[in-house]
């Protein structure tokens, strides 16, 4: 079974536009990302990514990137899972 998440991923403060448009290039280019957006706010882009393996995995080789300021992970639950540990 596949395990879904979304990264938040900032960027390096030093990173300029052009630097931020090539590290957008990058993820998109890792086989686990299914789509990387720029977004404004908090954090600099928005990754949903797939493993067969470990999501944390995934972070951890995002977070290699040498312009990555930080990343935190969401996983996705299944909405059942969600509603059974809200009841307990």
């Amino acid at each position: 079974m596949a395990l879904r998440a979304y990264l938040l991923v900032k960027i390096a403060d030093s990173v300029d536009r052009e630097g931020a448009e090539k590290a957008l290039r990058q993820v998109e280019a890792l086989p686990e990302v299914d789509f990387a957006d720029p977004v404004v706010g908090q954090y600099d882009l928005v990754l949903m990514v797939e493993t067969g393996e470990s999501v944390g995995a995934v972070a951890e080789s995002v977070s290699r990137f040498s312009w990555v300021k930080s990343v935190e992970t969401l996983k996705i639950t299944n909405s059942l899972d969600r509603h059974r540990s809200a009841a307990a």
